[in-house]
């Protein structure tokens, strides 16, 4: 073999790998760190007029600003570079995040976190980007389901950390955003810019596939996002659950999300993206229905880890989907797309879920919830087995 093949076929170092799993850390972390001193945040400013209100949006105003800024984010990586704009995230992470250390000024604080939603949005648009250029198709299953688990770990962490710190000051989780700026030294160290591929006009593309895949992931994070917003109370009323029991039952769903992850690559090779994009579904139906159903801790538990079988998938499968469907000159673009639409996908949740609560109560809304889940599912399932009996070869 000559020294030209074997460059082609090895692959980057590991350096590379660890340095784009660590920084997809950050996007999970970004949410789960502040949650546990919100209570301590609104008493430090209960002088401020609509205090209540606006430390609630310094949680979900990230949301919104890498709902805007993913798409602009992903056009200017392919002009500029992905890893610069990546660095470029990273520092913006840095500035707001770790502006909740030092501002004592409620609307700063907010101007804050809308900085910090442009880093996690170019985070999020180029760190999927650069380990699909990165590694050949056959690889993109185990490097994507390592990017899961890493995320689901560092919820994990941000989790326990952020309570921890939230004890000794509410100011102490915002340390947590500091830990972009080894990651930022890390990613001018160990991340090269991938040489440009050009764009085949017979590579797979399929704009109307794209726009399915982002109506999947909006549907999806609708569904499953009843868990974080709704699951508190749900717990509180049915098991008398306090914050320590649900950070525990949150913290373990992290866990689920990991072990799936870790073992994507295997799932992958086995089924194709419309069966694993079923059992999203399909996990959040029995999930959703059981801990709607649940009448004491241990099978509100278990639907919750249910459900953290559907969210370990959920992130993977939609990313590879979609990294799978464009030429690689379009990766960040329409990953840019994916993330718009999953924080979307947020924003309307709660928006839609409490109308349905008030209406029928939170036990009812979980079973609405999966069986929404459910007939999407089935759906799936319906259109792989039509397009199969489609196929010139059947």
């Amino acid at each position: 073999m000559t020294n030209a093949t074997a460059s082609a076929v090895r692959l980057p170092p590991r350096t590379l790998l660890l340095t784009l799993l660590g920084v997809s850390t950050m996007t999970i972390m970004a949410s789960a760190t502040i949650t546990p001193a919100l209570p301590g945040m609104e008493h430090h400013f209960a002088a401020t007029l609509n205090a209540a209100l606006l430390v609630r949006l310094v949680l979900t105003l990230p949301g919104l600003a890498i709902m805007l800024a993913a798409p602009v984010l992903a056009r200017l990586s392919g002009r500029a570079g992905r890893v610069r704009v990546l660095a470029a995230g990273l520092t913006l992470y840095v500035v707001g995040g770790g502006s909740g250390l030092v501002l004592d000024w409620l609307p700063g604080l907010l101007a804050g976190r809308a900085v910090l939603g442009v880093g996690i949005a170019a985070i999020m648009v180029t760190s999927t980007a650069l380990l699909a250029d990165h590694y050949p198709a056959t690889d993109h299953g185990r490097v994507l389901g390592l990017q899961g688990a890493a995320m689901g770990f560092g919820g994990v962490v941000a989790l326990l950390l952020g309570g921890v710190l939230a004890d000794l000051s509410w100011r102490g989780p915002f340390a947590i955003y500091l830990l972009a700026l080894p990651m930022l030294a890390l990613v001018l160290r160990f991340v090269p810019e991938a040489p440009k591929a050009p764009a085949s006009p017979d590579g797979p593309q399929g704009t109307t596939r794209l726009f399915g895949l982002y109506a999947l992931m909006f549907l999806g994070v609708i569904v499953f996002y009843t868990v974080p917003t709704q699951a508190p109370f749900w717990l509180g009323e049915v098991t008398g659950a306090g914050p320590v029991v649900v950070g525990v039952l949150m913290a373990a769903l992290n866990l689920v999300m990991t072990l799936v992850g870790l073992n994507f690559r295997r799932l992958r090779a086995r089924w194709d993206f419309r069966v694993l994009a079923a059992a999203v579904f399909a996990a959040y139906a029995a999930g959703l229905v059981v801990l709607g159903l649940a009448g004491g801790i241990w099978m509100a538990a278990l639907g919750m880890l249910i459900t953290g079988l559907g969210i370990g998938l959920q992130n993977p499968v939609f990313n590879g989907w979609v990294v799978a469907s464009v030429d690689p000159a379009a990766r960040t673009r329409a990953l840019g797309m994916l993330t718009s639409a999953l924080f979307l996908g947020q924003f309307a949740s709660p928006l839609i879920a409490q109308p349905v609560v008030a209406g029928v109560g939170l036990g009812t809304t979980f079973v609405l919830a999966g069986a929404l889940g459910l007939v999407i599912s089935v759906v799936l399932v319906f259109l792989r087995g039509r397009a199969t009996a489609d196929s010139p070869a059947a």
